[in-house]
């Protein structure tokens, strides 16, 4: 009798969990409660909003390890067709997220735009966790002599957001911490946001879609090429479809959310 209420309460618990909260349990190894209960609770606000079909990959970098941090929740098996990343270099794993070590560290999403996302329709984030003030590339790829270019840059003096174009001008801020999203959702415009600040509306008309993997913690410039290095945690980070500005304020309240139930919000 004991141990049959034993097993109808775990049974009962992993039921309470979404399937994608489950598997990415399962792929992990992850049982810490309060991370599952996060993972979770975010996936539910994804769910509610709509935005959970806008990903095609997600890292919420949880567990502390290299081999917790690498897999897409939104398809948590260990291969490149799921995204699941590859960590080359340097890179520091902890409970608060991956730091790359601005030198040779990056991580390889598998994910390559021209074949994953549409040309107006997409979306990249990056939740940094690292106030500091030098050059780096947050998440990029681009082809060989800046065609195409999908990335965000946080440097010195600001930022700059690209969506499937050329260069915009670079916005003057000197914060580096927060979620920011480049987002693209129409052939003539796309806007980068710090949390749910328009940083940049950039009326520049795609161009078309990067054939490079997409990296993350450095950029991917081509020839899959390695460059401009990050040394900013990363908290979390999405590839996907573009975002309505009212969908971007709901996706920064399910990450922001996410992270502060982790003790790691900025």
């Amino acid at each position: 009798m004991y141990y049959g209420l034993i097993s109808s309460m775990k049974k009962t618990v992993a039921a309470s969990y979404t399937a994608r909260t489950t598997a990415f349990a399962a792929a992990t190894g992850i049982t810490d409660t309060t991370i599952l209960g996060a993972l979770n609770t975010m996936d539910l606000s994804l769910i509610s909003n709509g935005l959970d079909t806008k990903m095609k990959a997600l890292y919420p970098f949880v567990g502390g390890t290299a081999s917790t941090h690498k897999y897409n929740f939104m398809d948590a098996r260990d291969l490149d067709a799921a995204f699941r990343l590859t960590f080359n270099g340097g890179w520091t794993h902890s409970s608060t997220g991956a730091l790359p070590n601005g030198t040779n560290a990056y991580a390889d999403t598998f994910l390559t735009p021209s074949g994953n996302i549409g040309q107006n329709d997409s979306h990249i984030s990056y939740y940094s966790r690292t106030q500091y003030l030098g050059n780096g590339v947050e998440i990029r790829a681009s082809n060989s002599g800046n065609q195409h270019v999908l990335d965000i840059e946080i440097y010195f003096g600001g930022r700059y957001y690209t969506n499937n174009s050329g260069y915009a001008s670079a916005t003057s801020q000197t914060t580096t911490t927060g979620l920011f999203t480049c987002n693209r959702i129409s052939s003539t415009q796309y806007k980068g946001f710090r949390n749910t600040t328009i940083e940049q509306t950039n009326n520049i008309t795609s161009t078309g879609l990067s054939n490079q993997n997409i990296y993350i913690g450095a950029g991917n410039s081509g020839a899959s090429t390695a460059s401009w290095f990050s040394v900013r945690e990363c908290a979390f980070s999405s590839i996907g479809t573009g975002m309505s500005d009212a969908e971007q304020t709901s996706f920064y309240s399910a990450v922001q959310t996410f992270n502060t139930s982790l003790s790691r919000n900025v």
